[in-house]
């Protein structure tokens, strides 16, 4: 009856140990990223800032709100990941990828959002009038600062391709692009940012 006892007792032992482990490793901080987590937390900045961007539609005062979100929102998002998934250790790398995904978040709903508006205006309300005189006017001041910096006859070809829609349209999409990709860098420095700071406070 000893003997078996004292086997008995070994067994509960051998038992727990696995469980203690189990306790410790969960507690303490790995590398290991929730990637779905983080996901969530990024569609979290998306939909926030369509939000913002729907109120902006019907407030023009709320854009206001929409562009300090976009600036501070990489570094919200890595404080509530942190938040929510204490078992990851916040480095400076995973911070970034974290602030870059905010950035496509917020990016795919805002330029989505102003998209379908773009064409409603146009197409279904015909009241775009507004936005193609902003056009119109930039287009033009674009002109008339080539034209006093090269002089007429050396400006005459550029300003030709002024009258080319396509011409136009590369424009508008290559300046998009530019600050698309601004804000994508921004992003990140913001999240590596966030990230080393929470690192150095651990």
């Amino acid at each position: 009856m000893q003997i078996s006892a004292e086997l008995m007792e070994q067994a509960a032992l051998a038992q727990a140990a696995p469980e203690a482990s189990a306790t410790e490793t969960t507690g303490r901080a790995t590398d290991a990223v929730v990637w779905s987590g983080a996901i969530r937390c990024a569609g979290l900045a998306g939909a926030i800032a369509a939000a913002l961007t729907l109120l902006s539609f019907a407030l023009p005062t709320v854009a206001v709100a929409s562009f300090f979100w976009a600036i501070s929102a990489p570094i919200i998002i890595v404080g509530i990941y942190n938040a929510r998934y204490r078992q990851t250790r916040i480095t400076t790398g995973f911070a970034a990828r974290l602030g870059l995904l905010s950035g496509l978040a917020m990016l795919l709903a805002v330029l989505g959002l102003d998209t379908i508006h773009l064409c409603l205006l146009r197409y279904a309300f015909h009241a775009a009038a507004a936005i193609d005189g902003q056009l119109a006017s930039f287009f033009a001041q674009e002109q008339t600062l080539i034209l006093a910096q090269t002089g007429a006859a050396a400006a005459a070809p550029v300003l030709r391709m002024f009258t080319v829609p396509e011409f136009r349209a590369g424009i508008l999409l290559g300046l998009s692009g530019f600050i698309v990709g601004i804000y994508l860098v921004f992003t990140t420095v913001a999240g590596a940012f966030a990230g080393f700071l929470r690192s150095r406070a651990r």
